[in-house]
């Protein structure tokens, strides 16, 4: 088993990533330096009431739709420590609402976040730094391959930054995002897409905006669609290119049967130039590619994935 790497065996399979990107209404990234444990809020730099407050949050996630992370990069470290908080917006949009908060002490971060997603007056004010985020995955301690294929595209990460003087990204280690066997793993925001199986090359792209031809196998999906939505918006992004990121966009599923193997979707969305286009399709399941793979290095079994295709795609353009 220690030889045994899920994501390798994953990709080998030749299995379909596209709807695996996670959907939370909140993100909250706190900076703090690894080695990080297992469960990335037991590390020994985490205080006990920020701990606490993520347990209790954690424990109503269908009420707070909260996700916390751990991120750090040590070409970015400073005196205070950095707070980033993505809350996603609701109609239309590019992307998440960032707030970026700069604080002395750790201790400190608890009362603030509770305050933030309470929907409390904060005390703190917010940093306005309009950057790009890009967090890879490089949590070992979680899933080995998130290290061993995590920190190679993590530091080939700082290196094209530094070299082509990318002064609007920053690059950040982060904890667990999710999907072990698609390492490596990375979302970006404000526009919380999800990308695995990341490569030299294909992170080049995305840091750099030129070149698509790899997002049918390495897109996972954007966090701010239902995942049968993810499916139908990589096919408007293998047609439209990188201008289909400019786009504010909203999906949804207007039905479904019991075991959501058919589905029908839409994506509504609006150019910069004013037009807005209604996209809709039918995802189905296609029972011919159905696979078993390990979810993690340590799984002791095999789960089912199954995978689907975009059938009577339709392109409506709308009034605004």
């Amino acid at each position: 088993m220690e030889n045994f790497f899920c994501a390798e065996h994953s990709r080998q399979s030749g299995v379909d990533i596209i709807g695996s990107a996670s959907e939370h209404q909140i993100y909250v990234a706190i900076e703090c330096p690894p080695p990080w444990a297992s469960y990335d809020l037991e590390s020994s730099g985490i205080p006990d009431n920020l701990r606490e407050l993520a347990d209790e949050i954690d424990e109503e996630y269908d009420r707070f739709q909260t996700r916390f992370l751990l991120i750090y990069n040590e070409r970015l470290k400073q005196d205070n420590l950095t707070i980033l908080i993505f809350r996603k917006q609701s109609g239309l949009s590019t992307g998440y609402v960032k707030q970026e908060f700069h604080l002395a002490d750790i201790q400190d971060v608890a009362p603030l976040v509770k305050q933030y997603v309470m929907g409390e007056a904060t005390d703190a004010l917010p940093i306005d730094n309009p950057t790009k985020d890009i967090l890879i995955c490089t949590h070992g301690s979680r899933d080995r391959c998130c290290s061993r294929f995590g920190n190679p595209i993590y530091h080939q990460a700082l290196k094209i930054v530094e070299e082509r003087s990318l002064d609007r990204i920053r690059v950040w280690q982060a904890s667990h995002i999710g999907g072990h066997r698609m390492a490596p793993t990375a979302v970006t925001f404000p526009d919380a897409r999800y990308y695995g199986y990341l490569t030299p090359e294909s992170l080049r792209s995305i840091l750099t905006q030129t070149g698509l031809d790899w997002i049918a196998q390495q897109y996972r999906g954007c966090g701010r669609l239902p995942w049968a939505a993810q499916i139908l918006e990589r096919e408007l992004i293998v047609t439209y290119g990188w201008q289909w990121f400019d786009y504010r966009i909203e999906g949804r599923v207007l039905e479904h049967n019991e075991d959501e193997s058919i589905n029908q979707v839409e994506i509504v969305a609006d150019t910069p130039k004013g037009d807005r286009h209604r996209y809709t399709a039918t995802i189905l399941l296609d029972k011919s590619k159905t696979v078993y793979l390990k979810g993690s290095c340590n799984s002791e079994t095999a789960s089912l994935v199954e995978q689907y295709r975009v059938e009577a795609l339709t392109d409506c353009c709308v009034p605004v």
